[in-house]
């Protein structure tokens, strides 16, 4: 297929180029690497083709529905190249394009019957998904300069079973776009939740519960299902957004300390998927396994969950094993930079854990961390296209309206 279509052909030889200097790069993760290299430029030759190529594709015939997916799996890989690159800023505007081009053209509008590039065009709209997702938390300060698309992707009601992991992959991270749409309303973390934002949240747990059902119907019809990695991953990424629909926001932070059964469960299943053979709860291990090589996936599995748990659960044993996992197991999923998110969760760990030596008379109610020292709101901003800036508030400065801390992060 790639030799009838050039514009991919020459973006996969680009991606090849700069994922084999990714994986054969001998910088040291914790350093940034050198822009210029053979692969590199060889890269951009190939990138420049595909460009051109896809000029002349876009403004030729009618394009048909295989075009458009060929278009669409170009700007994929696009994104990876950036990402590879830890260009952010291109990743963005790629991703911004895509979606903009899956609304303009209608594409998640489909009935019951599929055909086999609606397969094709269903892993497209997973990645798309999962990559704005990922882009929310930048939004409120790249918006106006990349006018995102606020369309959602609007799936049709349905009781009947998924046909596929596939299918409810799809159905699953729409429900969870919708959801980050909700959260990255910085209101929340200032004023807290309004009638508005407490509506959407109660739809979004309404979808989830279709979801479930739609899930628990296909599993009981399947007889043996191969693939239990995604299925641990579908778990994993339900009981995220679970955890975020169903606390007490009026409880602020304390309202993780609700949830720590259920974070013990996605470590579980992040410690499963990574093959880690550390006992994910054990406060003390005793055996040190060496740093893996930083890897990159274009599909969220273990990096943001990783993340959030380290952020958001407090209990010591399950906030330190998600930050060894993240350090242990380096990787790029999506935009999502696996040192970036383990420097930033350290940091915080650090920050918050600073009241357990505070005079008593510092600290209020609150269990593992008290509540005026839980950092309570994180803004991201790009700083330039390798490097991003994280402010970190806690409930004190809020209170008393602190600046928060800013923690620099450089994209290898």
């Amino acid at each position: 297929m790639s030799h009838r279509y050039p514009a991919l052909w020459h973006a996969m030889n680009a991606v090849a180029c700069i994922h084999r200097d990714f994986i054969a790069n001998s910088t040291p993760i914790t350093m940034s690497r050198m822009q210029d290299s053979p692969q590199v430029r060889l890269a951009l030759q190939q990138w420049n083709k595909s460009i051109q190529s896809l000029q002349e594709l876009l403004s030729g015939q009618v394009l048909t529905k295989f075009d458009r997916l060929v278009i669409l799996s170009v700007c994929i890989l696009f994104i990876t190249m950036s990402s590879l690159q830890g260009r952010l800023w291109q990743a963005f505007v790629h991703i911004n394009g895509g979606l903009k081009l899956i609304h303009q053209w209608k594409l998640a509008d489909r009935g019951e019957d599929k055909r086999d590039e609606d397969l094709d065009l269903d892993v497209l709209l997973v990645l798309f998904t999962q990559l704005d997702s990922q882009a929310r938390p930048y939004l409120p300060s790249l918006s106006n300069n990349l006018q995102w698309t606020d369309k959602q992707i609007i799936l049709s009601s349905s009781t009947h079973p998924f046909k596929s992991l596939l299918e409810a992959y799809v159905a699953l991270e729409v429900h969870f776009n919708r959801m980050m749409q909700v959260f990255t309303n910085n209101s929340i973390y200032i004023n807290g939740p309004d009638a508005g934002m407490q509506i959407e949240r109660q739809q979004c747990l309404l979808g989830l519960t279709e979801w479930d059902t739609r899930l628990d119907k296909y599993l009981g019809i399947t007889p043996q299902l191969e693939d239990e990695r995604s299925l641990k991953v579908l778990f994993a990424r339900r009981r995220l957004a679970q955890v975020a629909l169903s606390m007490d926001l009026e409880k602020g932070e304390l309202a993780h300390d609700d949830f720590v059964e259920d974070y013990a469960y996605m470590l579980n299943l992040m410690g499963d998927i990574l093959e880690d053979p550390m006992n994910s709860l054990d406060s003390q291990p005793k055996n040190i396994y060496r740093v893996q090589k930083m890897s990159f996936h274009l599909e969220t599995i273990t990096t943001e969950p990783l993340f959030l748990i380290a952020l958001r659960c407090r209990e010591p044993t399950i906030r330190r094993q998600a930050i060894r996992l993240l350090r242990q197991y380096p990787r790029r999923e999506g935009i999502c930079e696996g040192m970036a998110a383990l420097n930033i969760a350290e940091r915080v760990m650090e920050i918050e854990e600073e009241c357990l030596t505070s005079p008593d008379y510092a600290c209020v109610r609150g269990k593992w961390i008290c509540e005026n020292h839980r950092v309570k709101w994180l803004q991201f901003f790009l700083v330039h296209d390798r490097q991003a800036r994280t402010v970190v508030h806690t409930r004190e400065d809020l209170l008393h309206g602190r600046l928060g801390r800013e923690i620099v992060t450089t994209y290898w």
